[in-house]
């Protein structure tokens, strides 16, 4: 009978590889329209699952302090991604904010620096600000857990309370703020927005819906969520903070805990698995809101005709897709032209001495025409270098072949002269042209505003 607890550290490993790939995924066209907020979230949620995929295998069975330094970087750097991700939400809510006030669409490079400076001192300034103030909270090195890897120790004290449980409720608060500016802003200027959308390449509507719906879902969450961190600390003992000296009592100490005694903590067991959980929870949502777009879908094609091509794959499976999963990518030119062409066959006359068939061969060529457009006074060739089944026609004016007479047996007869010399033969050669419709492909057109 299989263990259920090994059984659960083998779907938090394996989603927590999956998480930091799938996070990943939409990196590339967040940093070409210099999403600072996106990028940055998706930097800390990737980091925090491929740091979690790596401590759940290597502490998987056991809790043996294998690299101290590791656990001195991680620890520090899980603490850091908690932040981030409150923190980064308010940076794409605060960003598109900005886009439904906006009242020029023309951004200049400083302007645009300014942003990205911004953005960037809240949403990674803040995380790196507490791994510097960890230091007034920390018990001691860190904590290892059999089957989770290595773990950040904060007694719970009222100094933690506002360096470290305060922010969740702080940024959750005011991305709600902006969220309502937002959306209130965006009712106002509809029109506006419907001009700033059309001239910016790299935004529209519906990426600017999924931007607000990552943002206000993580809020939604981070918010009660942590109110309800607070309310739960409060009512659990408290320790007095007397100082750094009794709080680094024994600071080099590192707790090690088997996953029996951990795990025998009701309160211990929610709070390590909601930890792990809440990583890749955040990792799905972005790519759900991300990784279902048009321009991923596009992506997604480009590479599947790579990976086929490589390996000599018809593509008939992507084919098979539904429609609205395909992106058909528009023909560099105009559709082919196919022209049909009408096809003269002469009607015999009666009295004519002369038989003609369904296929005509004119043996009059470019050089034989003058300046004018008058045929030219040349010598007929000899009656030994024309074929035997040559006839002339008086109908159609041109060199006709028939392979048999009535009876079935061929027949040879000179062909008689064309009538140069009559004055009403007049040889009209007139060059057919056919109209191809102009490429419907539009002029190229460069933007360079970036906003979100």
């Amino acid at each position: 009978m299989s263990d259920p607890w090994a059984a659960q550290e083998d779907v938090t490993i394996a989603f927590s590889f999956i998480g930091f790939v799938l996070v990943n995924v939409p990196m590339y066209w967040h940093l070409r329209a210099w999403n600072t907020g996106s990028v940055q979230y998706i930097f800390w949620v990737g980091s925090a699952c491929l740091i979690q995929f790596i401590n759940n295998i290597v502490w998987k069975d056991n809790a043996i302090n294998w690299a101290p330094v590791w656990c001195d970087i991680t620890t520090r750097w899980t603490l850091a991604s908690s932040i981030a991700i409150c923190s980064c939400s308010l940076v794409i809510m605060r960003r598109l904010y900005h886009i439904a006030n906006i009242t020029t669409i023309h951004v200049t490079r400083e302007d645009k620096r300014r942003m990205i400076i911004e953005d960037i001192a809240v949403g990674s300034g803040f995380p790196i600000l507490e791994v510097l103030l960890y230091w007034f909270m920390q018990g001691h090195r860190f904590d290892i857990y059999e089957g989770i890897g290595c773990w950040p120790t904060i007694p719970n004290t009222v100094v933690s309370w506002f360096i470290y449980d305060l922010w969740p409720v702080f940024f959750g608060t005011m991305t709600a703020v902006y969220c309502t500016l937002t959306i209130r802003a965006f009712l106002q200027r509809r029109k506006q927005l419907n001009q700033i959308m059309a001239s910016n390449s790299d935004l529209n509507f519906n990426r600017y819906f999924r931007l607000m719906g990552l943002a206000a879902v993580n809020m939604l969450f981070v918010l009660p969520l942590g109110i309800y961190t607070m309310v739960v600390n409060a009512s659990t003992p408290i320790y007095v903070w007397r100082g750094l000296a009794d709080l680094h009592y024994d600071f080099s100490a590192v707790d090690q805990y088997p996953a029996i005694v951990w795990r025998s903590s009701a309160l211990a067991q929610r709070s390590v698995m909601f930890s792990e959980w809440s990583y890749i929870g955040c990792a799905l949502l972005s790519f759900g809101f991300f990784g279902f777009g048009d321009e991923a879908r596009k992506h997604y094609r480009k590479i599947y005709d790579v990976v086929t091509k490589h390996f000599g794959v018809r593509p008939a499976m992507w084919q098979r897709l539904p429609e609205r999963w395909r992106m058909r990518s528009k023909p560099a030119g105009p559709p082919p032209i196919s022209i049909a062409l009408p096809s003269f066959a002469p009607t015999p006359k009666r009295d004519t001495l002369y038989s003609t068939s369904g296929k005509i061969s004119i043996s009059i060529s470019l050089t034989d025409v003058g300046p004018d457009g008058n045929v030219l006074d040349k010598p007929l060739p000899p009656p030994s270098l024309c074929t035997s089944g040559s006839h002339y026609s008086t109908d159609s004016d041109t060199y006709v072949s028939s392979e048999k007479d009535e009876k079935g047996e061929k027949r040879e007869s000179p062909l008689p002269p064309l009538p140069l010399d009559d004055p009403d033969f007049v040889l009209d050669i007139r060059r057919m042209t056919v109209l191809r419709p102009a490429p419907d492909v539009p002029t190229s057109v460069r933007h360079s505003m970036d906003i979100v």
